[in-house]
């Protein structure tokens, strides 16, 4: 398709080529990206559905929160509600927060003093993460600390999941026998600012999956 056309050819073959290529690079580009994007919200749905499952009867061991859009600190708090041997662990949190004022803007079934008194032991905020890998690395580095974690449940919202999965299974070692699954915050693509931040997070992968091209899966996760 990209191929020279003419045995013997003028600068104006090569430039009506060069223009055809770049036109069929731009189509194409662009049909992939509304590919994702259509895709993104699609997949992240079958992993909530297969984590439903997988934790019908049982707790995961850890459930962490990439923290970032709106719901995703609320819906973890009420899934640690129900399952409360479950450890829960909050990546990314601004520096000036704490569990307390978190509490106090996501509400749950429990009074922020109750919630504190009954279930602060097992919960734990990371507020060094500044990116999605970050929080993976930050994650994987809680993990490494407890006994016998087995199963992790990530929460974020449905645009992130197909890259929070893809972070996780890169960043991951041979030597780490973590399951992960991903329950995910729906958005409503109703909204223009949730169709904006779809189209972004197309960009975004593209990008991260660049970067994690180069990363060496043997490399110890940084304390």
């Amino acid at each position: 398709m990209f191929a020279k056309k003419y045995v013997f050819e003028t600068r104006y073959t090569r430039s009506k080529r060069l223009v055809r290529n770049v036109f069929l690079a731009i189509i194409a580009t662009g049909l992939a990206s509304t590919l994702l994007t259509i895709y993104l919200p699609i997949y992240a749905q079958k992993q909530k559905e297969a984590s439903s499952k997988a934790f019908f009867q049982k707790a995961p061991d850890v459930i962490a929160v990439f923290t970032g859009d709106g719901g995703r600190i609320e819906h973890a708090l009420k899934l640690a509600e129900k399952h409360p041997s479950a450890k829960v662990f909050i990546t990314g949190v601004y520096v000036k927060n704490n569990l307390k004022t978190l509490l106090e803007s996501q509400g749950t079934n429990l009074s922020v003093e109750e919630y504190l008194e009954q279930e602060s032991h097992h919960i734990e905020i990371d507020y060094l993460a500044r990116n999605t890998v970050e929080n993976g690395l930050a994650t994987l580095h809680y993990a490494q600390r407890l006994p016998a974690v087995k199963d992790i449940l990530v929460i974020s919202s449905d645009y992130h999941i197909f890259r929070v999965n893809l972070i996780m299974d890169t960043l991951r070692s041979s030597g780490q026998n973590y399951s992960f699954h991903y329950d995910a915050i729906e958005s409503d693509y109703t909204q223009w600012r949730n169709i904006k931040i779809l189209m972004k997070e197309v960009y975004k992968l593209l990008k991260t999956s660049t970067f994690l091209l180069f990363w060496d899966k043997e490399s110890p996760i940084p304390h």
